[in-house]
């Protein structure tokens, strides 16, 4: 199946909140793969950091910004676990080397899916909007930001991703992430739960009845949604098993 620019945007955006981890490309985070990297790269891999990501990262997806590109092509869907392929694994300059489209950033196109490079060291992707998801560095993980804040100096369009319109998931398909977002309400008249995982174990939250939100695609028997917690003002990306609320 080919892969295109606006699929990128989505899997992008439903990484948002995880960890960022120097040399990784979305493994699930553990004391071996934390010891793993320490080792390969010692700079990037303090005791500060060490103790932090052992108490507040262990069992989530980790990347780091070349790895959030690639692991649209490692990942099986959104959220499982990567598996290494060899013809993707890029760098930063291999990224940029692979789009054979480029240009400055003062001329970037309106095409979410589009690339955005600070040098030959740090890259994101353009969402439209003049917003960029990225994953920032380990004291930020995987965040939307500005565009105009990022200090990014050229674009580029990827040679892999078709820039091209793709039709959205059937709604009665087994599912996948939608081409673009859909409105999702709750009409069941009683609260729901909003869940870490689509088998809907572990509970990270909860719509209340005639709350609204964004849905950015449907797996299985689950709606994804894309949700602000008010009180401090964070995006998540959770599951509920009330599909009737996509609209």
């Amino acid at each position: 199946m080919s892969k295109t620019a606006q699929g990128l945007v989505d899997h992008a955006r439903t990484q948002m909140g995880l960890p960022y981890w120097w040399g990784t490309f979305g493994q699930v985070a553990t004391l071996d793969l934390l010891n793993q990297k320490a080792k390969q790269y010692p700079e990037q891999y303090s005791a500060a950091r060490q103790a932090t990501a052992k108490a507040k990262h262990m069992g989530k997806r980790v990347y780091d910004c070349a790895g959030l590109v690639k692991s649209y092509w490692m990942q099986e869907n959104p959220t499982a676990t990567a598996k290494y392929i060899e013809k993707y694994d890029k760098n930063v300059g291999g990224l940029r080397d692979s789009s054979s489209v480029k240009g400055d950033i003062t001329n970037i196109p309106e095409t979410p899916g589009t690339l955005v490079f600070r040098k030959r060291e740090h890259v994101g992707i353009y969402i439209g909007g003049g917003r960029v998801v990225e994953a920032k560095g380990f004291d930020h993980g995987v965040v939307e930001t500005a565009l105009k804040s990022g200090g990014w100096d050229t674009w580029g369009k990827l040679d892999w991703l078709e820039y091209g319109m793709s039709p959205a998931p059937a709604a009665n398909s087994g599912g996948g992430i939608f081409m673009a977002e859909k409105t999702f309400k709750n009409t069941s008249g009683k609260e729901i739960n909003v869940c870490a995982d689509s088998a809907m174990t572990v509970k990270v939250g909860s719509l209340f009845d005639g709350s609204t939100c964004s849905c950015i695609g449907k797996v299985g028997d689950n709606a994804i949604l894309f949700y602000k917690v008010v009180p401090t003002g964070v995006y998540k990306v959770g599951f509920t098993d009330y599909v009737k609320g996509i609209q």
